[in-house]
């Protein structure tokens, strides 16, 4: 997961180079500083990181008042709407600038033990003609909605 997530974020960092990446786990100043702020995170089993999910949560009052942006990356790209209702609040989806999914990998080499299992499981769920990928598309799409901010991930 981190393998895809640092994919996506690089591609962001190479098309838009005025943007501060940051990470919530060494957060050192406010978001209150941040005039738009993304949010990425992995599905699993049909959920949010627990420690992003837990962050939006947290800071939800000052999201509602940012210009936001929320990105996820999974394998089910059919589910992406559902996974975004079921796990960000109703309000903030509203006020979203922009809102996606950016496919994701499946890296059998990488897995130890149970997620190891739950990979191999989910790609028999996956057709075969609907190989698991990152989606450049849709992060282009995503970056396009987003291009006049100055913005922090």
């Amino acid at each position: 997961m981190i393998t895809v997530f640092l994919k996506c974020v690089t591609y962001i960092k190479q098309k838009r180079k005025d943007m501060e990446v940051v990470s919530i786990y060494n957060l050192s100043k406010s978001i209150e500083e941040y005039d738009c702020i993304i949010i990425g995170s992995p599905i699993r089993m049909g959920l949010l990181d627990k420690k992003i999910k837990d962050f939006i949560l947290r800071n939800k009052e000052c999201l509602k008042r940012k210009r936001t942006a929320y990105f996820i990356y999974c394998c089910f790209q059919e589910n992406f709407k559902t996974y975004f209702e079921q796990n960000i609040p109703k309000d903030l989806l509203e006020d979203a600038i922009a809102l996606e999914s950016f496919g994701g990998e499946l890296d059998f080499k990488k897995q130890k033990g149970f997620d190891k299992l739950m990979t191999k499981m989910v790609s028999k769920m996956i057709k075969k003609n609907n190989k698991a990928k990152i989606l450049t598309e849709n992060i282009e799409s995503f970056l396009e909605k987003i291009k006049d901010d100055k913005i922090s991930s």
